[in-house]
């Protein structure tokens, strides 16, 4: 059910950017202000029933247009629009609507949409550029940090379904191994060669992919160099998805929204970095490492094609400084008493 009078809060397409957004408004949840997440399907999945909205309202199918969106926000007398994606359809919505108080980015003509808008490019971390819209909407609203990001409760029930059915009963890592472009993913290799590590230190591993056709390439990769590996690769869905990275007590992964994800759960995370820039969009979270090969003088390019022909930011990256990263973070450190995590048994096995 969606709340009447609630703020609606327009989110992108972008998994990571969405989460940030979504932390950004702690003050406005600390304070009991209804809040209804309103964007792309994929991304309501993972807020429906969640710790952080009292409601979802996930596009159409088909792009409605903005005279739609304006009815739907006048149905459910909406206090607000906090337009914090790049796109101006809701804001536009929000201004035929009459919303009264319209939050948004200047670019695109947004400054005649909004009540209250500032310019998208800034510099400074994403989540400040965030904060800082929104506090002018809210004068005097004290910034804080995020509560934990729970998941509805049935994406946590099928997230231990699915360890239980991997044979993980006790202390894990996760590897999300996914990402949105080539040069921002970590090779099979540098993988391959934590997890061992890893098991030698008592935890069991499960790598998490997404459905995407590179993290599927992965996934096979990664199957032929560790066969026994407990793999999930496009099977579980964003909220399930960060149910599993909820339940871990370290995860790995490259700048990706899993790591997004997986801080926002407050786990400790080790978060790879190479193209880019950990101070604009490092994870938000009270146990978050960067971790990025320093040996190198092009770190930060924000470029999607590597202009060495070979992205060693991120091929380069030593197992051993990720294990280094990872015992920073980790509240108790390493298991005091570890034994070798078992792996299912392979099929025929007695």
């Amino acid at each position: 059910m969606i709340p009447k009078g609630a703020l609606w809060v327009r989110m992108p397409r972008f998994i990571g950017d969405a989460m940030m957004i979504a932390q950004s408004l702690e003050p406005l949840r600390s304070r009991g202000t209804p809040l209804v997440a309103w964007g792309p399907g994929p991304v309501m999945d993972l807020f429906e029933g969640s710790s952080y909205f009292q409601g979802v309202c996930a596009d159409e199918t088909g792009k409605r247009g903005a005279f739609h969106q304006a009815g739907l926000l006048r149905q459910h007398q909406t206090s607000g629009v906090l337009n914090f994606g790049r796109s101006q359809r809701g804001l536009l919505a929000a201004w035929l609507a009459r919303v009264p108080l319209r939050l948004g980015w200047r670019e695109g003509g947004g400054w005649l949409l909004a009540t209250h808008s500032l310019a998208f490019r800034a510099p400074g971390h994403q989540i400040d550029r965030y904060r800082a819209l929104l506090g002018m909407g809210f004068p005097g609203l004290v910034q804080e940090s995020s509560a934990p990001f729970h998941p509805r409760e049935d994406a946590r029930l099928r997230a231990a379904g699915w360890l239980d059915s991997l044979g993980i009963r006790g202390q894990h890592a996760v590897i999300a191994f996914g990402a949105a472009a080539d040069i921002k993913r970590v090779g099979a290799g540098v993988w391959a060669g934590l997890a061992p590590q890893l098991e030698a230190r008592g935890l069991a591993v499960l790598f998490l992919g997404g459905p995407l056709d590179r993290d599927l390439r992965q996934a096979d990769e990664l199957r032929g160099l560790l066969p026994r590996a407990r793999i999930l690769c496009g099977e579980t869905g964003l909220a399930v998805g960060a149910a599993l990275l909820e339940g871990a007590d370290i995860c790995f992964a490259n700048d990706s929204a899993m790591a997004h994800l997986a801080a926002a759960c407050h786990r400790p995370t080790v978060v790879i970095f190479g193209p880019t820039d950990p101070l604009r969009t490092r994870p938000q979270g009270p146990g978050v490492a960067a971790a990025r090969n320093e040996s190198l003088d092009c770190l930060a390019c924000g470029s999607f094609n590597c202009r060495r022909g070979d992205p060693a930011c991120m091929q380069a990256v030593d197992p051993g400084h990720l294990l280094q990263r990872a015992a920073e973070v980790l509240p108790k450190g390493w298991p005091t008493h570890p034994e070798p995590a078992s792996h299912p048994r392979a099929e025929g096995q007695s």
